[in-house]
């Protein structure tokens, strides 16, 4: 709880946005430009496990979220935070298997762009060019590889801090679609970090996160919970229905619903889908949300 609006997930949020930032500069045969944008999507994905290492990320990270005029306030050099990193055990243990300081460090000639250093990291890109955007195929590749090693490193790094996010279990199961805010990600999500992550890479993030005692706690915990039973996960989506109705109105919740289940008329949805949205029908005609909420304020 006091994580929640602390702006403690702000540098990966940021991220995020710069990787799509970067996309759209490239698009448009703005390298350089997108390049730069690469280099902010690195510090930033590496400031998200640097404020939160210590669990602390809801008072870490509030100098420099602030924008504070002090030397407290400034953005780390990417050593400064790969020491912090470092003394984390589960990054230690991986690093001394698995050289990827060496790979970040790789990644240093991204600041020459920032700085312009020189006629092949500006808008030039060391050529003969004219002075509008054209197609330059080894740069368009440049950037995908080094998109890719960003991606790798700050995956990597998220999952050594949060190595939860690697068991492979159906908590639908036992919370159906209330799924509370821990650290996890769904089997097919963990599925798809084996085509990103070099194999030597996700055999050795499972196995530390295997022994990783929290985690193991973590497992324990969720284990400790009953089946959730199907009676109980319809009230979940009823619930939850409901709010949206609340927003929207019934008559646009039907419509999403065709959407939704991707069927063009009410008759082509199952008896008990048909049945629930009637119910909701008759709770939202009696409760006045005919209409969206705003609509009815005009």
């Amino acid at each position: 709880m006091q994580s929640f609006w602390s702006g403690h997930s702000f540098p990966y949020n940021e991220s995020w946005e710069e990787i799509q930032i970067s996309f759209n500069l490239i698009c448009f045969g703005l390298y350089k430009q997108a390049m730069t944008s690469l280099r902010s999507t690195l510090e930033l994905g590496l400031l998200s496990v640097y404020y939160n290492i210590n669990d602390d990320g809801h008072n870490a990270v509030k100098k420099w979220l602030s924008s504070a005029d002090s030397k407290e306030a400034d953005t780390p050099k990417i050593q400064d935070v790969w020491k912090i990193l470092l003394q984390h055990e589960n990054i230690k243990k991986f690093q001394e298997q698995i050289d990827i300081k060496g790979r970040l460090l790789k990644l240093g000639f991204l600041h020459n762009y920032v700085h312009t250093k020189g006629h092949v990291f500006s808008n030039k890109l060391g050529k003969l060019k004219s002075n509008y955007q054209t197609f330059e195929k080894d740069y368009i590749e440049k950037w995908i590889n080094t998109l890719e090693e960003i991606v790798i490193i700050v995956m990597t790094l998220h999952l050594l801090k949060y190595p939860a996010g690697l068991i492979q279990f159906d908590y639908s199961r036992k919370f159906g679609i209330d799924i509370p805010s821990f650290s996890h990600l769904r089997e097919h999500e963990i599925e798809n970090l084996t085509k990103y992550l070099p194999t030597e890479y996700f055999q050795l993030l499972q196995e530390i996160s295997n022994k990783d005692q929290e985690t193991i706690n973590f497992l324990e915990w969720v284990n400790s919970h009953p089946d959730i039973t199907e009676e109980d996960v319809e009230n979940q989506i009823v619930e939850m229905d409901k709010m949206d109705i609340e927003r929207q109105g019934i008559e646009d919740y039907k419509r999403q619903q065709l959407i939704i289940y991707r069927v063009e008329d009410f008759n082509d949805l199952s008896d008990k889908v048909k049945d629930r949205i009637n119910k909701l029908e008759k709770w939202a005609i009696d409760n006045n949300f005919i209409e969206p909420k705003f609509k009815m304020k005009n």
